[in-house]
């Protein structure tokens, strides 16, 4: 035994890809947890909560297929349901599909190129980055490098007579065939996107058949076996075949319009860089990776022509079908990962043969080169590109700018002064499976109707939960997906009160109060601002308030001729001869009315207000209105004797206890 031992080779490389891994699995968990869930990421979380019967019925009326969240299940059954726990799933995923990088690298294009392809994909920002994300992108990528390392492998003949080109032909391809299987239809299983990988492998695999295998009828055989290991992974997908038609037929409601050749370069980008580097910082990382993969496709004449057309057909025919099939958003781009492990093998090659044809200088010239040489001219030259990443994985880390949807802080903003009959609505889809993610009590949470199909239908809804709430939160997020026609926003800002809007990353938290006991408020008379229009009357709820509270106040505004400039409405709270503690600008009914479209003699009820923050010291302040020019600040003077100069209409008090 001690003789085996001592007799076995000491191979290096496998510490190097060891060191890889390690580095891999490093980036991968580096803060996985720091961020809150975002919403589709609350989605997997609430879905893989459920018995398997119930995550297939949900997938059925989802729009993606079943196995990541059947995985996920099981994946938090040991090791928890915390944000760093679901989302390493998807780490580990990504880290296996490095060591993929590696197998398919040197197989294609030798030892060395797979070790640099490894370290590439290790270290890329946009593999990272759904490494991180509890979704089923990762898994995605890893079913497409096992697949496509198995097309490799299945292509290349069994015997190796010595014209034969293909580095592992003789291992035989039935195993590797059961991997094709296997990862296709996994992929299958788990996202719809997963045909186009299907058909750039297709484009790869003609190309390794034809050029790499020797004889003809080797040829025809391996065209069988591939159609074959493709019949049987569809077979296994069949029984969802119908919900994935007509699942993949609701795929996106706004569809921009994109220059074609400008879309594929924002792709391209997006591989390399990730969405976390602005143009300006990604074009010396995209102009490296660039040279890297024109000499890796481009240098050695016929040398491995099969493997580099094949290499080129995974990572261009993606983005390509997306682009060409009318696909293309910012969003969508995550179906590209599949692309980057193909790219960074390119890129490999390109290393690997600049370091051949340095050595073979040496070697002309009769310079006994020393034994470390090359892998230290591998490194050296694998570093420069992988350097230039360093700026967007330090935003993806630690950038607010790029951070996640944060479901976390919006559930605790509204948390920390939570009444009992507060309301919350999502206009998103999976807005709640998120939110209920952070706060398990689901009462007064409402998901409102998808792409409503009637406003009646909308007011019917509204009204009904107004009814009931005092105090109503609003999450929107990507609304003219949801409510394409802005029914909802549009009912709120003609019979709610809003009184506070701020953006919490992508997402636009709005507070309203119902205005439930309107019909007790004081009424105020008005006053004539400017030339054209006149307050007619104020009311509102003043007199006792709390922290926290909203000060709903309705303004009735009447124009005596058609005003020429648009005016924005400010409310002020606060001492007459101090700043604000609260205050509310908008343009009238939060900006669907704008002054400049108002008739003469039109009346225009607009409902507003003003939230009263949870550190405004207590007393007793006066309410304020008034319109001012937002281009130029200044206000509309009011017009009547003995009326305030700075413009500032006072309406009522209210004493904060």
């Amino acid at each position: 035994m001690l003789a085996r031992l001592h007799s076995t080779p000491f191979r290096p490389h496998w510490l190097i890809l060891g060191a890889i891994l390690v580095l891999a699995v490093a980036l991968r968990l580096h803060k996985i947890g720091a961020q809150s869930l975002w919403y589709d990421e609350g989605n997997s979380a609430r879905i893989a909560e459920r018995p398997l019967a119930l995550i297939v019925a949900g997938a059925a009326g989802d729009i993606h297929p079943p196995l990541y969240y059947i995985a996920l299940k099981y994946w938090r059954a040991v090791f928890g349901e915390g944000e760093a726990a679901l989302r390493a799933f998807s780490a580990a995923c990504s880290a296996l599909t490095v060591l993929c990088a590696y197998l398919l690298g040197r197989d294609a294009f030798g030892r060395r190129a797979g070790l640099v392809a490894a370290f590439l994909l290790a270290v890329m920002p946009f593999a990272i980055y759904y490494a991180q994300e509890a979704r089923m992108y990762a898994l995605l990528a890893l079913c497409a490098a096992a697949s496509t390392w198995a097309v490799l492998r299945m292509a290349y003949r069994r015997s190796t007579p010595a014209t034969c080109c293909a580095p592992t032909a003789d291992r035989p391809s039935l195993p590797f065939a059961l991997l094709y299987v296997t990862a296709t239809a996994a992929g299958l299983w788990t996202h719809y996107a997963y045909p186009f990988v299907m058909i750039a492998q297709g484009m790869a695999y003609l190309a390794l058949a034809q050029l790499s295998v020797c004889a003809a009828r080797s040829r025809r055989d391996a065209l069988m076996r591939y159609v074959l290991a493709n019949v049987v992974a569809i077979a296994i997908f069949l029984p969802w075949l119908p919900v994935a038609i007509r699942q993949v037929q609701g795929w996106g409601v706004e569809r921009p319009a994109y220059a074609f050749g400008a879309a594929l370069l924002d792709a391209y980008r997006a591989l390399i860089v990730g969405r976390t580097l602005p143009l300006d910082q990604a074009l010396l990382p995209v102009g490296l990776f660039t040279v890297c993969v024109a000499l890796g496709v481009g240098l050695g004449r016929r040398k491995a022509l099969a493997e580099r057309l094949a290499m080129l057909a995974l990572m261009g025919t993606p983005p390509i079908l997306l682009l060409a099939l009318g696909l293309y958003r910012e969003a969508y781009l995550k179906f590209l990962l599949v692309c980057v492990l193909p790219l960074c093998v390119l890129a490999a090659r390109g290393v690997a043969v600049v370091v051949d044809e340095g050595m073979a200088m040496v070697a002309a010239r009769r310079k006994r080169a020393h034994p470390l040489s090359a892998p230290a001219l591998t490194a050296a030259l694998a570093l420069i590109p992988a350097a230039t990443l360093i700026p967007s994985l330090r935003n993806l880390y630690d950038n607010p700018a790029y951070a996640r949807d944060d479901y976390r802080g919006i559930q605790q903003l509204i948390a920390a002064d939570a009444r009992p009959d507060d309301a919350v609505l999502f206009l998103a889809p999976n807005q709640w499976e998120v939110f209920t993610y952070y706060q398990r009590d689901d009462r007064n949470l409402f998901p409102l109707a998808y792409r409503p199909a009637t406003y009646e239908a909308v007011a019917a809804e509204m009204q009904a939960i107004a009814s009931a709430h005092r105090r109503i939160f609003a999450l929107y997020f990507a609304e003219r997906d949801a409510d394409p026609e802005g029914w909802y926003e549009l009912w709120m800002s003609g019979s709610l009160y809003k009184a506070h809007e701020r953006w919490v990353g992508n997402i636009r938290l709005a507070i309203y109060d119902s205005g439930a006991d309107r019909d007790a408020w004081p009424v105020a008379t008005g006053a004539a601002f400017g030339d054209a229009i006149t307050l007619v009357e104020a009311r509102g709820r003043f007199g006792e308030a709390h922290r926290g509270d909203i000060v709903p106040i309705e303004l009735t505004w009447q124009a005596r001729a058609k005003p020429e400039r648009r005016y924005k409405v400010f409310v002020h709270v606060g001492p007459p001869d101090g700043p604000p503690v609260a205050q509310h600008d908008s343009e009238p009914v939060a900006g669907y009315r704008p002054t400049n479209g108002w008739q003469a003699n039109e009346r225009i009820a607009d409902r507003r207000g003003a939230w009263i923050a949870p550190e405004t010291p207590p007393g007793a302040y006066s309410v304020f209105v008034g319109l001012y020019d937002p281009d130029t600040g200044a206000r509309l003077p009011i017009a009547q004797d003995g009326a305030p100069a700075d413009g500032r209409l006072k309406i009522g008090e209210i004493t904060i206890r």
